[in-house]
């Protein structure tokens, strides 16, 4: 399209809102002090598929009453957020590089994001669930993936890339958390148990040592009363909610999970922290899969509703509710609404998505083993009540060959455009702001930039982050510069860190919260972390002090 002259000067416009936009809004109110903090995260959504949900629910979303603001959510590399870095700002207050999980980004940043200080680049950054873990508060992990994919593993682990889940689990599982439920059985488990750990760690075993109880059905959650509890309930993701009840009818829903991780934490008389995320409507978008986005976005909305409802009640809890960025660049509207939108009434738009009672991605599991239009046909007709045409159906088996892995996104992209009002820009990610809700003490309000969330939370429970870090995170190569520093991977699945320093040789599992100072065995208050991008490993300035025999106290993580 080229633009006419008097538009030519919007260049120069739109860097001036661009730059307003970057200062974000006011992170909180006065930020008074907390006792829980509830993040809820609904990932890949934005406030149209929240419109959207809202007319097929036929009543107002649980978090309407309670928008604040929004979130920008670009990170430090792109204008495009992926889940690792969007989370990882809300959980450590720093933008981060495409796939890093709680790092610190690498050098190469977009236009109008500050080059990382040199001692921040690929370093290890504190999150807020293990500040709210050093305030001694209850800590909690609810997701409807796998518990390490990218958004609960920002929260919990540090790693450069998203995908060394491995790590991911065992930082996880070394931190100590209270609560975790999900999906990711299998990241628990060696290879030779028919699991997927690498190192030959059973950390399934280790949970259940250190009094854990592993429960793995939604009747054994709800028998739970008390205790630490870690809820696998998928060997990998949790299913679609649109498929759930019958395929899985024992996978509890994102609101029973909500609702049994506030039970068990607010138990401590000290508070609690705890990330929900409804993860798979970033899926259900990816997908173009509007049956899908309905069926976990309420189920999202449902969790909410559980989380303000105890908020409410007990009066010191801050909630905050918002997606990580959009993704699918979803419509009320297309091409095929063009002549007719004025006259749109709710029946009509409604009706194609009240008949369909599969995720797409159930259908194409159907339809693979059979790859005909006949096939695709009588699955359509039977998981979303749609009488499609041979062509419709021939192009989907075109386009699923061209997909691969995501040969289930082909339904969505023929079908919507021909048989329903909805629209879709991409399989991909978005980079527009996204809504934030917000109650109790502490909200914020206004534009925040990501990293503003963590601030907030923060903030609210009372530590300062940048403090957390220098605690939680020191370069075992500055810190004993007069010793010798040196990583073991004699086991490459099982690196260690040896430290011989002050007349001592300590030994530290990577991602561990172990040290081994002679015959003793302490537990750390942070995991080990090491970096292969700089061939540093960075350990708690606890083991610092134990190494040396330093007395001194540790420095207070409160402003």
């Amino acid at each position: 399209m080229r633009l006419t002259r008097p538009f030519r000067k919007w260049p120069l416009l739109v860097l001036c809102i661009v730059a307003g936009l970057f200062a974000g809004g006011n992170p909180a109110q006065a930020a008074p002090k907390a006792k829980n903090v509830i993040v809820l995260i609904v990932d890949g959504c934005s406030a149209e598929q929240y419109t959207f949900a809202r007319w097929f629910k036929g009543a107002p979303l649980s978090f309407d009453p309670y928008r604040v603001g929004a979130v920008q959510t670009y990170i430090a590399d792109s204008v495009i957020a992926d889940s690792a870095p969007a989370a990882s700002a809300f959980a450590t207050g720093v933008r981060t590089s495409d796939k890093f999980i709680s790092m610190g980004p690498h050098p190469g940043t977009i236009s109008g994001v500050p080059v990382p200080p040199e001692d921040l680049r690929y370093r290890p950054l504190a999150t807020v669930l293990e500040g709210a873990r050093l305030l001694k508060k209850s800590t909690g992990i609810v997701a409807t993936s796998r518990v390490t994919h990218a958004t609960p593993a920002a929260y919990v682990a540090h790693t450069v890339s998203r995908s060394n889940e491995n790590d991911i689990m065992e930082q996880a599982v070394y931190q100590g958390i209270d609560v975790v439920f999900g999906g990711g059985r299998r990241l628990l488990i060696p290879k030779e148990l028919k699991g997927q750990r690498i190192d030959g760690a059973n950390l399934y075993e280790a949970l259940k040592g250190w009094g854990y109880q592993i429960v793995e059905n939604r009747q054994d959650l709800e028998k739970t009363g008390s205790g630490r509890v870690f809820g696998m309930f998928a060997p990998s993701h949790m299913d679609p909610e649109i498929d759930r009840s019958r395929l899985h009818p024992d996978q509890p829903t994102l609101e029973e999970m909500t609702r049994k991780a506030i039970e068990l934490l607010s138990r401590d008389p000290e508070g609690f922290f705890l990330m929900v995320e409804g993860s798979q409507v970033d899926w259900a978008c990816h997908a173009n899969d509007p049956a899908y986005l309905l069926s976990d976005l309420l189920a999202y909305d449902r969790a909410v509703a559980v989380a303000l409802d105890f908020a409410k009640r007990d009066g010191r809890t801050l909630v905050l509710a918002m997606s990580d960025h959009n993704t699918g660049g979803f419509s009320i509207g297309n091409h095929a609404s063009n002549g007719i939108y004025p006259q749109m009434n709710v029946e009509a738009f409604l009706d194609p998505f009240r008949r369909m009672q599969a995720s797409s991605v159930r259908m194409w599991e159907l339809i693979a083993p059979d790859r005909t239009t006949a096939r695709v046909k009588a699955v359509v007709k039977e998981g979303w009540a749609l009488d499609i045409a041979d062509e419709d159906a021939q192009q989907i088996l075109t386009l699923a060959s061209a997909y691969k892995d995501s040969a289930y996104q082909a339904i969505g992209e023929v079908l919507c455009p021909k048989y329903t009002y909805v629209g879709w820009t991409t399989h991909g990610h978005c980079g527009g702001d996204v809504p934030l809700h917000a109650f109790g003490p502490g909200k914020p309000s206004g534009v925040l930039a990501a990293p503003d969330i963590a601030r907030v939370c923060a903030d609210a429970m009372g530590f300062d982050l940048h403090k957390l870090t220098q605690r939680l995170f020191v370069s075992a190569a500055q810190a004993f510069a007069d010793g010798r520093v040196a990583i073991d991977q004699s086991d490459p699945a099982n690196p260690v860190v040896t430290i011989a320093a002050a007349g001592k040789t300590a030994e530290l599992p990577v991602n561990q919260n172990r040290l081994k100072l002679g015959e003793r065995l302490v537990a750390l208050e942070g995991v080990v972390v090491y970096v292969p991008n700089t061939d540093r490993a960075y350990i708690p300035l606890q083991a610092v002090h134990m190494i040396r025999g330093t007395r001194a106290a540790l420095p207070k993580i409160t402003p």
